[in-house]
């Protein structure tokens, strides 16, 4: 199992658009609609958050 939505709880696609809070929450960009500007600390598809952010990369077995 993957890393899911903080919102919604799917599993995150590569090509899905999501937003990072300043909590490392990833969620949908369609789920975090209520989601304060301030809070946001980044946006852009699943595979550019991955690669950008250690800490959000599937563990390997």
């Amino acid at each position: 199992m993957g890393i899911c939505c903080g919102e919604c709880h799917v599993e995150l696609k590569s090509d899905d658009y999501v937003t990072l809070d300043e909590f490392s929450t990833l969620r949908h960009t369609y789920c975090g609609y209520d989601l304060i500007a301030e809070l946001i600390k980044d946006i852009g598809t699943y595979r550019n958050i991955k690669t950008k952010y250690w800490f959000s990369r599937e563990r390997t077995k």
